[in-house]
């Protein structure tokens, strides 16, 4: 096994919660309004809960070897700022194989990354917070950002080992055998985050004559959010969602805060819209794994009921809250920094 910088993340997973943390989280939110307090206390559960305790980092990092004579180096990590703290994973990955971790943080998610920078760096690894990542002196980079912002990475960072990752999404399959707790997990995996981020589904397939309009109001009594954080701009989105299925002329249902509107099953991922999911009737399982193979680069995760030969598999209530090894885009992101 590897010589692991695996202290120094725990003693972060120790950082994320006090009254000095309280008092970050309320600046986050000042910073940016989609970060309400229970928004970044759900991050930071998963992180300290669920990732950043010995025995999970332990076993994460148990299948890999540093190669003989590999020696550390500056890894640039240039984050997206959708949702709170979403680039501690590939943060914490550099600093566990030891390189130093030259981080760009997004301007909407500053307040929390350089909190996390600096927790890091009292504990002992080597991290430096930039306002601009240049490739000079870099060995390698993880960008994350829409597919614009990946293709400027391309031009940005050419020549340089990188890891650059552009827009995805994620969906939930139903088969209607679904209990009240699974439905509630599958709001979790809708509107954790506002439905912000790859990870959050914006799709849904359900078998043909599933009641939807039941479906929307047992989502509705299970938001995983206190309505009195919700940002004045997801209302507005809400209210514009509903107006505009109203006015399409096709089937679609009321969740209160959110729309639910059908497409034919064929058509293709779509840039997902706040407050509003899709949905789509199958008639067999064959149906939903043709589609899911068709587009599968496109797909961060898939929930539910979902085909064996999908790659990223989950349960329903578990998109939100990734392992360590539900890497990015399905790319090793440890192999690729031991390969620096």
């Amino acid at each position: 096994m590897g010589n692991w910088q695996l202290d120094v993340l725990m003693e972060l997973g120790r950082r994320l919660e006090g009254d000095v943390w309280r008092g970050v989280v309320r600046a986050a939110g000042v910073e940016n309004e989609w970060f309400g307090a229970g928004q970044v206390a759900g991050a930071a559960e998963v992180l300290r809960r669920e990732m950043l305790e010995r025995e999970r980092l332990e076993r994460w990092l148990a299948g890999y070897e540093k190669p003989a004579g590999w020696t550390p180096g500056r890894v640039g990590v240039v984050m997206a700022g959708n949702l709170p703290l979403v680039g501690v994973a590939d943060l914490a990955a550099v600093v566990a194989v030891g390189h130093e971790a030259v981080v760009k943080p997004s301007s909407k998610d500053r307040v929390l990354m350089e909190y996390v920078a600096g927790v890091l760096r009292e504990a002992g690894a080597a991290v430096e917070v930039v306002r601009e990542l240049r490739p000079e002196g870099l060995r390698g980079v993880i960008a994350t950002g829409g597919d614009a912002a990946r293709r400027y990475f391309e031009e940005a960072f050419g020549g340089l080992p990188a890891l650059l990752r552009g827009s995805r999404q994620s969906v939930a399959v139903l088969d209607g055998s679904e209990p009240r707790e699974a439905l509630k997990g599958l709001a979790e995996d809708m509107f954790l985050y506002w439905g912000l981020g790859c990870r959050s589904v914006v799709r849904l397939f359900v078998p043909r004559g599933y009641d939807v309009r039941e479906l929307a109001g047992r989502l509705a009594e299970a938001l995983p959010f206190d309505p009195a954080e919700l940002p004045r701009k997801f209302a507005e989105c809400g209210r514009y969602a509903r107006a505009m299925a109203a006015m399409g002329g096709g089937a679609w249902a009321d969740g209160g805060f959110f729309v639910l509107r059908q497409v034919p099953l064929e058509t293709a991922p779509e840039a997902p819209k706040i407050a509003e999911v899709l949905w789509s009737e199958y008639d067999s399982p064959e149906q939903v794994a043709a589609w899911l193979a068709l587009h599968e680069p496109r797909l961060q995760c898939a929930a539910g009921a979902v085909p064996a030969s999908f790659p990223r598999r989950v349960p329903l209530g578990r998109t939100q809250r990734p392992g360590w090894t539900d890497y990015a885009d399905g790319v090793d992101t440890v192999a690729f920094l031991l390969g620096l």
